[in-house]
């Protein structure tokens, strides 16, 4: 555990290089949500590229595979990273609204493969 903490917090470190402390949210020890919506204009970037920017960095200072839920909303940014970035050719996955209403409404299922959702909730 101590050298998945270690990682954990060189992982961080690179978030700090593109993202400011204030926009990361700490989710767990291996997930942080960033907000990149004011780093847009910043970088001349979209998310995507910005989110490729950082995982190719936390490859090369780390050698780990990382990767990226791109969403307008958290909910969203979170289903894109545990439903379809783990599975997508450069692990980036994006949602919004009208293509998770339109495309992956249903997704989900069982409901308890998402978000720590126990069977008894």
């Amino acid at each position: 555990m101590k050298l998945y903490m270690e990682y954990a917090a060189r992982i961080h470190e690179i978030f700090l290089k593109y993202i400011s402390s204030e926009d990361i949210h700490v989710y767990s020890i291996d997930e942080s949500f960033l907000d990149i919506s004011s780093y847009l204009n910043l970088y001349k970037m979209n998310p995507k590229q910005i989110a490729l920017m950082i995982i190719q960095d936390i490859f090369k200072e780390t050698g780990i595979t990382a990767t990226a839920g791109i969403g307008t909303n958290l909910f969203l940014s979170k289903i894109a990273l545990d439903i379809m970035a783990k599975h997508a050719e450069d692990y980036i996955a994006y949602l919004d609204e009208d293509i998770f209403k339109t495309k992956h409404y249903g997704i989900i299922h069982p409901l308890t493969d998402f978000w720590m959702i126990g069977p008894g909730t």
